[in-house]
């Protein structure tokens, strides 16, 4: 899977706007809305069947009145975005041509003389728009802040858009999950002279990442994440990991010398297939059957608004989010129609099965634990990942959070920061290329 590498197929700027047609077609389509009934039930049990009407309606209302151009402005100033074509390897039997896709993302280089490459990762349901908040801070760390200053570590931040989500063109690959969108991703950071870099991603972002650091060791240098969600220590895999758990489990974390960075709350965290069970994410439910789910979503703008609804449901709580949030969150799927994201979420849950959790990663790690949402299940306890790759750096936050870039930007510029620029320090991040970050 390659960038290609002909002349004409350089990286070329790239400015978003959609047709007065669509926009005109989305408009009509709200105005045909027919929404369902539903049972009468009491305010604490009324998400228990999916987004209520009560909180799906004001927003359909709100989405008639709603202004896509000014949308459109404020990430275009935002966010340089960029396109460039992809090799996306669909199969053996495709063409050139028909593997051949326009990758779209956005790239704003640091100003700062500490500078180093991050790549940012979406999962689903953010998009590329998820890392708005935090963009400038992490580019610019001397005159922005939280704690801007001469010697903050600055980023020159890249953040792609998956191939079928936003202005990425879809692949029609069947296979094309996790590991090929690292591939990708890996191949657009050298291209864009990134030889080197670190990569930062979330929920699924995080699984993408750590496709990175098992088949791109050389490139992508160390990761971060925020509240993981992975399996416990194997035996086979990580004896010591497993047993530190075992004895941390047996003391339920309550002896400090046999905590092994375990709290009594991690010990209390369910099993990962509880976690499962009480996940409420419409679209991994239906991801098995992905075009089922996309005949229904495709054609109808407020069921792809109740399904973010629902996805979004424990940030909402947060008090993070406007109308307006949501339904640029909900474009960003609605605009390219969400069958590709559908069909790439089957093949990444697939893959997260079976692929991501085969064997350790000595690439190094940073984990910011944020707080339990409402109604959320409670994350995998962050020593688990010793078991699996190389854990540097741990960060613990009472405060809540379940998109951190979204829900807590200033918390997140700030453990990049420290995450990547400890990990310089103590030598556990190097770079070949010495010129990345410049010595003291």
């Amino acid at each position: 899977m390659t960038l290609k590498d002909d002349a004409d197929d350089g990286i070329m700027p790239y400015t978003m706007h959609v047709s007065a047609r669509y926009l005109e077609l989305t408009r009509k389509k709200l105005e045909l809305t027919r929404l369902p009934r539903e049972l009468e039930l009491p305010d604490q049990r009324k998400w228990d069947y999916g987004t209520p009407k009560a909180v799906l309606e004001p927003i359909v209302d709100y989405w008639q009145e709603y202004n896509w151009r000014d949308q459109e402005t404020t990430f275009n100033n935002r966010l340089p975005q960029f396109r460039t074509t992809v090799n996306v390897g669909l199969s053996s039997t495709s063409s050139g041509d028909e593997a051949r896709r326009k990758l779209h993302f956005a790239h704003t280089r640091s100003s700062a003389e500490r500078a180093i490459p991050l790549l940012f990762c979406h999962g689903w349901p953010p998009s590329f728009t998820e890392v708005i908040k935090i963009i400038d801070q992490l580019s610019n760390p001397i005159s922005t802040p939280p704690r801007g200053s001469q010697d903050a570590l600055g980023f020159h931040v890249v953040a792609p858009s998956i191939p079928g989500f936003g202005f990425s063109d879809a692949s029609s690959g069947e296979t094309f999950g996790l590991r090929k969108t690292a591939e990708i991703f890996d191949a657009l950071m050298k291209r864009l002279g990134y030889e080197e870099y670190v990569a930062y991603g979330g929920d699924w972002g995080f699984k993408i990442c750590r496709m990175l650091a098992l088949h791109h060791q050389s490139s992508c240098r160390a990761i971060y994440t925020n509240s993981p969600d992975v399996p416990p220590p194997a035996p086979r895999i990580a004896p010591v990991a497993y047993l530190k758990y075992q004895v941390a489990r047996l003391t339920r974390g309550r002896i400090p010398f046999l905590r092994f960075g375990y709290t009594p709350s991690d010990i209390l965290a369910p099993s990962r297939t509880q976690r499962e069970r009480l996940s409420n994410k419409p679209f991994e439910d239906q991801s098995f059957r992905p075009q089922t789910t996309a005949h229904s979503l495709c054609d109808s703008p407020v069921g792809l608004l109740a399904c973010m609804l629902d996805a979004i449901r424990p940030s909402l709580s947060l008090k993070q989010w406007s109308n307006t949030d949501i339904l640029n969150w909900t474009m960003m799927h609605w605009l390219p129609g969400p069958e590709a994201a559908l069909r790439w979420l089957r093949q990444a849950s697939l893959e997260a099965r079976k692929d991501c959790w085969k064997r350790y990663s000595p690439t190094p790690l940073g984990i910011s634990s944020f707080g339990k949402l409402a109604e959320e299940p409670i994350s995998s306890p962050p020593p688990w990942t010793e078991g699996w790759q190389r854990l540097c750096w741990l960060r613990r936050h009472e405060r809540a959070a379940k998109w951190p870039a979204w829900d807590a930007p200033e918390e997140t510029v700030i453990d990049l920061r420290e995450c990547f620029g400890e990990m310089i320090e103590r030598r556990l991040l190097v770079f070949h290329d010495t010129s990345l970050v410049r010595e003291e």
